[in-house]
């Protein structure tokens, strides 16, 4: 009454397949999520930031 190798490899092999598949879905929706998500212009920086370059005491506020 010994069972078929490949039947019982194959129903080992489900899981770890259908994981894989599910983890691969989940990665692709993370980074779609990621590359759609709002980030600044930098375009728009450069061309409202600052005229002159401040010294980063003065940013930072060191010594304060």
């Amino acid at each position: 009454m010994s069972q078929n190798t490949s039947a019982v490899a194959g129903r080992r092999a489900l899981p770890a397949v259908l994981a894989v598949v599910v983890g691969l879905g989940a990665a692709g929706a993370a980074a779609a999520a990621v590359v759609s998500s709002y980030a600044p212009d930098d375009s728009a920086a450069r061309e409202t930031g600052p005229a002159d370059i401040q010294p980063a005491q003065e940013i930072l506020g060191y010594g304060d």
